[in-house]
């Protein structure tokens, strides 16, 4: 078993883009406000909602930040023989056996497995160490592969199977319709 965390030395990139996100939204936000009430009545008020939407960015920001730090601080990922265990807060416990893992996607941000549970079902982020990541990575590619020659060895072999001529039989001929008259009213004497 091995238990693998996520790297700190990769937490302050996630700041720095948590900054840039909000600020560069808060920005263009203001600009767009600022150019549609320039020279209108609505600018005094509009004076008064700048600093109320900063704040509210800046709580937001922050708030974006601690849970990042939180995943950082509680996240792990256990490797053991035959399963693997994926544990991060807000999350239940993920518990996927060597067997189940059908296919592994490879993204910008780590890999996508997916398992007979559903697709997509695990990530593998790259925040991990690289070290330790492309262990991980490894590992699952092994378990993958040996999981695809297991099923190609059960899969039976197809069989060529001749086609089957498909009898034609004769058309039965449709039923007679038969026109039923009425009966004519007899005429009266």
């Amino acid at each position: 078993m091995k238990t693998y965390r996520l790297d700190p030395a990769k937490l302050p990139q996630q700041k720095n883009t948590i900054l840039k996100v909000y600020g560069i939204t808060f920005l263009v936000l203001v600009a767009i406000s600022v150019a549609l009430n320039w020279g209108q009545e609505t600018m005094r008020s509009l004076l008064w909602m700048i600093p109320l939407i900063a704040i509210l960015f800046v709580y937001s920001g922050n708030r974006a930040y601690k849970q990042r730090k939180e995943l950082w601080e509680n996240y792990s990922l256990e490797l053991y023989d035959d399963y693997l265990i994926q544990n991060q807060p807000r999350y239940p416990e993920l518990r996927l056996n060597k067997s189940d893992l059908l296919s592994a996607t490879e993204k910008k941000y780590g890999m996508l497995i997916s398992a007979k549970q559903g697709k997509d079902i695990l990530v593998i982020t790259n925040f991990l160490p690289d070290e330790d990541y492309q262990e991980v990575v490894q590992t699952l590619k092994g378990w993958i592969a040996e999981n695809q020659a297991a099923a190609q060895a059960e899969a039976p072999a197809p069989e060529e199977t001749p086609l089957l001529e498909v009898e034609q039989q004769p058309e039965e001929p449709e039923p007679e319709e038969e026109i039923l008259q009425a009966d004519e009213p007899e005429d009266e004497q």
